[in-house]
């Protein structure tokens, strides 16, 4: 009975009043739509939040604590990033803890980071990234190492 009534309620939260909807219902441009039903200093632990482009995954974000700040900001705590390239490869980041702005489109870490992709391997001590242009800045300082398999195989056809 109980788990009926649960559905119940969760059937009939889309027809308030007609259509209208109720003031904290509504969710403005630059929010995310779910954050209105968690308020602030919610925690939600183990998420995986996917990114569609084209109909196909562009990212994948894992994280093992998402905190809630506000209806525009979110906290992700040992953060695993994929991001699929046009190219099939994969940048993948890693980060204790990152702050995303829904508004703003904007991801700044806090602490070390590392950014690996095929071409190179990165660590600093904190990356801003802007997940509308996908382009990022490392903050120093860095260590950073670029592949070589490219390199190689062309010293290795002049021999």
């Amino acid at each position: 009975m109980r788990k009926a009534l649960t559905l119940l309620a969760l059937l009939l939260l889309p027809l308030q009043s007609w259509g209208q909807k109720a003031a904290a219902d509504t969710t403005a441009e630059d929010e995310f739509p779910a954050l209105q039903f968690l308020p602030p200093g919610t925690e939600v632990q183990g998420i995986s939040i996917p990114r569609y482009e084209n109909h196909r995954v562009s990212a994948l974000l894992l994280s093992d604590k998402l905190t809630v700040k506000s209806r525009k900001t979110v906290i992700l705590d040992k953060l695993n990033a994929s991001l699929y390239n046009d190219d099939n490869t994969e940048t993948n980041i890693k980060t204790d803890s990152v702050a995303y702005n829904f508004a703003t489109k904007m991801a700044r870490t806090t602490g070390d980071a590392e950014v690996t992709d095929p071409r190179f391997s990165a660590r600093g001590k904190g990356v801003v990234f802007n997940t509308a242009t996908r382009k990022g800045f490392l903050h120093g300082p860095v260590k950073t190492t670029i592949a070589t398999a490219k390199l190689n195989k062309k010293k290795s056809s002049k021999k």
